[in-house]
């Protein structure tokens, strides 16, 4: 799910007579394949669903950190509590780093094989995890999305750019600033695990992408691979009517983290 995470499903959601949610629409090409993602906030949560991952969705909490990974058809659901994630990361990062000292001595035929392995694992990208570390470049030039006006960061690992983002701040972006925080909240977050724990969220399907962030005042609303296999760009941004009380569902079988 790259920022193929993100219509609508009303099993999680009710109704209720406050303020009004904020809703952003995404425009992804993920390999060539177009598709939609909607984010809405309200109440200090965040829900993300996409268009290519029918009746499923990514729900955050931003009191407490929490993330529900909900699968509705299965109705099945992941519970990610930070203070659990920390552990996994511990113990899922010493399988892996056991493994990737393996792979430097190996040759390679024998590193294609392990590599098989560690995907398998959900880490697609061996070289990638080896070094997680990303830099980032101010390549001082302007961009636009949904007729807002942003900043481009070059995203470098290893030296080399593996994407840009384009980002802005609330008063390009114009929601309401509790809307604005509890989303940038949500964006930090998911930054501080792109560096600590990508590979063992990509075990449960959850691939994060570079966001680009220089300050916790900006919001990312271009994004783009340098390899041309991805990209995503905000295309609206609207106010419903009706606050949205994003709940989790009740009677989904929990399914843990790995190492957890």
């Amino acid at each position: 799910m790259a920022f193929a995470l993100f219509g609508f499903c009303s099993l999680a959601v009710a109704i209720i007579p406050a303020e009004a949610a904020t809703r952003l629409i995404i425009d992804t090409v993920d390999h060539g394949i177009a598709g939609k993602a909607q984010i809405v906030i309200s109440d200090g949560r965040v829900r993300l669903t996409h268009s290519g991952m029918p009746r499923q969705e990514v729900l955050f909490i931003s009191d407490n950190r929490e993330v529900y990974f909900i699968r509705h058809a299965r109705k099945e659901l992941t519970r990610v509590d930070p203070a659990v994630l920390r552990q996994s990361i511990d113990q899922f990062s010493g399988i892996a780093q056991s493994l990737m000292a393996q792979r430097e001595t190996l040759s390679e035929e024998k590193r294609q094989h392990l590599d098989e392995m560690l995907k398998s694992l959900g880490i697609p990208d061996p070289d990638a995890i080896a070094d997680g570390s990303i830099k980032l470049k101010s390549l001082g030039q302007h961009g636009e999305a949904a007729g807002i006006r942003c900043q481009w960061w070059q995203i470098r690992r290893k030296e080399q750019a593996i994407s840009r983002s384009c980002v802005t701040d609330n008063k390009g972006l114009g929601i309401s600033p509790a809307d604005f925080q509890t989303l940038a909240g949500l964006a930090a977050y998911v930054q501080e695990l792109q560096l600590s724990a990508s590979a063992l969220l990509s075990s449960i399907g959850f691939v994060l992408p570079p966001l680009g962030l220089a300050d916790p005042s900006s919001l990312p609303i271009r994004l783009e691979k340098t390899s041309g296999t991805f990209s995503a760009a905000l295309v609206a941004v609207d106010r419903l009517d009706v606050s949205l009380r994003l709940m989790v569902p009740q009677g989904y079988r929990i399914i843990g983290l790995p190492g957890g």
